[in-house]
């Protein structure tokens, strides 16, 4: 090896060997920082997970219990007609409550001579109405809110079946059956 380079100045070999040290030195001590940050968030995110584990775990424990009546209990507090533009507008009002507003290909259609859902046989006067809904949706965790919100609903509603679909584009088409229910009484 040469002592000395082409201007004629010595040349030292410790300067190398520093330089390297130095490199080994920033790139270790840069891998442990980096190690030490996601450590922390590492820790932080297991933190946030066990108290929504502790708040989810408290919410099903302290829930209040759901009271479920016979449809020959609740006759009585059925409307005694049907308006079908007052149900479509508080479905509408209800999906865009619960962030369906962005659906894509929505569809409501009414059957207001539907049969009964229900095994149990109900007065002659009782009249049922299917309500279809479908449409396509690129987050179904909304479905959940929709029907949380039917339900929250002065008029009586049935849900008889909810369907969703996965797409290849990651979207989801969501079809779902809903049943209301009208007393044809007269009352004077």
């Amino acid at each position: 090896m040469r002592k000395y380079d082409v201007f004629g100045k010595k040349i030292n070999q410790n300067r190398t060997l520093l330089f390297i040290f130095i490199v080994f030195i920033v790139v270790l001590g840069g891998y442990l920082l980096i190690q030490s940050i996601q450590q922390k968030r590492l820790d932080d995110l297991k933190n946030q997970e066990e108290a929504i584990q502790n708040q989810i775990d408290q919410l099903l424990q302290s829930e209040e219990p759901v009271t479920y009546h016979s449809i020959s209990e609740i006759i009585q507090y059925l409307p005694n007609t049907f308006s079908q533009s007052s149900i479509s507008n508080q479905i509408e009002s209800v999906k865009n409550t619960s962030g369906l507003s962005a659906v894509e290909n929505y569809q409501i259609i009414f059957n207001t001579s539907a049969t009964s859902p229900f095994d149990e046989d109900l007065p002659s006067s009782v009249h049922f109405v299917r309500i279809s809904i479908s449409f396509v949706i690129d987050s179904p965790l909304n479905v959940l809110d929709f029907i949380e919100l039917i339900y929250e609903q002065d008029l009586i509603y049935y849900i008889d079946q909810v369907q969703v679909q996965y797409t290849e584009e990651s979207d989801a088409i969501v079809q779902i059956v809903i049943y209301t229910f009208y007393n044809d009484v007269d009352i004077s």
